[in-house]
């Protein structure tokens, strides 16, 4: 197959390069970098599907077994709390260390009160 324009025949070249490069298992398509992507060299616009209603969601026009794969802003939220309750705990177990290790007497004469009572 051959065109006229050297700019489709390229094309049609590159696209069919990367889908023998599937083939022998060199290139795995994944969401929006697919043979056509690849091959023609444009990246997919973000968050754009075709061929869908626009009432739809964008994960709506993705097949089911990428759904686990989208970014969230819920993990995002999660790692993020996750982070800040390691880092308080780091912060009050070194704290709890430091006050361990040199208590003030007023503390100890409390601890005293309650232990003989």
């Amino acid at each position: 197959m051959s065109f006229e324009n050297p700019m489709l025949d390229e094309a049609m070249k590159s696209i069919f390069a990367v889908a023998g490069m599937q083939q022998e298992g060199k290139f795995t398509p994944r969401r929006e970098r697919d043979i056509l992507s690849v091959g023609l060299g444009n990246p997919e616009q973000p968050g754009r599907v075709q061929g869908i209603s626009f009432k739809e969601e964008w994960k709506d026009g993705f097949s089911p077994q990428w759904k686990n794969e989208y970014k969230k802003h819920d993990q995002y939220k999660e790692q993020m709390v996750t982070y800040f309750q390691e880092e308080a705990k780091k912060d009050f177990q070194e704290m709890m260390g430091k006050l361990l290790e040199n208590p003030p007497p007023e503390l100890m004469q409390k601890l005293v009160s309650v232990v003989s009572n």
